[in-house]
């Protein structure tokens, strides 16, 4: 059976609006939320993709997007944006940055609305808490490149801190440095599969010479620190305390300098490369370049091979 063609014509018919609506929907013109929902549920039915490149529609363009999940605290992921631009400008894209939500099922809204602007690729920064529902959008995205940061997805391109790499190394290092000490490791849950899992599996996976337990926390904040530093100081006492995140050290360096406590632990912290200020207070550090990761991250999206020194240092 010969395969039915989507026209503007057929959508428009299908979904019961007019020709002009379907015009306005595809070009982010603004239709009502009821005309929107029709389209959209037509195009989802048929798995749509618009073939910009046959028609004229919009021509294929320079425009590269990157969508950017809000978050106040997150100065690593303008770093990451700088090194973006620069690997973009140097091939001269057109380089915009979208910022979203947090939210997952509001990022994937605005997901939406980029995948319908033609552009040449879209760079994407996931939320913290990702559904299967995003994951699987971004699977079926066609009309433009994706490459997403610190995340693996089925038949997605990626690139990313190599959060595994990283705290097997730690553990490494610890481990050849000390031996019959005990470690609390402090990391978020499981559901957060970089800062959480990976790097909680990764680091004490690989620990041999020492003693090491594990709190994971809800959120990667110092209030959740808070909950659990008393209790790991008075019962678990342990020798050295392991943060996976720099939220969480600071927060433990904090709680100990407070309580006169700092000079008898040994602490890690793990921040971005030109924060150095912070580096004197902690015994072990991971330095990651974050400029250098979006410089790999944008080359990466337009298929151009760069040779590249390791993204992180531990010393």
């Amino acid at each position: 059976m010969k395969k039915e063609k989507f026209t503007y014509h057929t959508i428009a018919k299908k979904a019961g609006v007019g020709v002009g609506t379907v015009s306005r929907y595809f070009n982010n013109y603004n239709i009502s939320e009821e005309s929107r929902k029709k389209i959209k549920n037509i195009l989802d039915e048929v798995e749509y993709v618009p073939n910009y490149a046959a028609s004229s529609i919009k021509k294929p363009n320079k425009d590269v997007y990157l969508i950017l999940p809000f978050n106040s605290e997150e100065k690593a992921n303008m770093e990451i944006v700088n090194g973006v631009k620069k690997s973009l400008s140097e091939e001269n894209y057109n380089f915009f940055v979208f910022i979203s939500s947090g939210d997952s099922n509001n990022y994937q809204k605005d997901l939406k609305t980029l995948e319908y602007r033609n552009s040449y690729g879209l760079i994407l920064l996931l939320p913290k808490q990702t559904t299967t529902e995003l994951y699987d959008q971004i699977k079926k995205i066609r009309t433009t490149k994706v490459i997403v940061y610190n995340r693996q997805i089925d038949n997605v391109l990626s690139e990313g801190i190599e959060d595994n790499q990283i705290f097997t190394e730690l553990a490494f290092k610890i481990d050849h440095t000390y031996n019959n000490k005990k470690i609390v490791f402090i990391g978020i849950t499981d559901d957060d599969l970089t800062t959480g899992k990976i790097r909680k599996s990764n680091f004490i996976n690989n620990i041999v010479n020492n003693k090491v337990v594990s709190y994971q926390l809800k959120s990667n904040s110092y209030d959740d620190v808070m909950k659990v530093i008393k209790s790991i100081i008075n019962i678990d006492k342990p020798d050295i305390i392991v943060s996976a995140t720099h939220t969480i050290a600071l927060s433990v360096h904090n709680y100990l300098t407070e309580k006169n406590l700092r000079n008898k632990f040994i602490l890690t912290d793990i921040t971005r490369l030109n924060k150095t200020q912070f580096i004197k207070n902690f015994d072990i550090n991971i330095v990651i370049d974050y400029y250098s990761l979006g410089y790999r991250l944008g080359n990466k999206l337009l298929n151009k091979s760069i040779k590249m020194e390791k993204l992180f240092k531990i010393l």
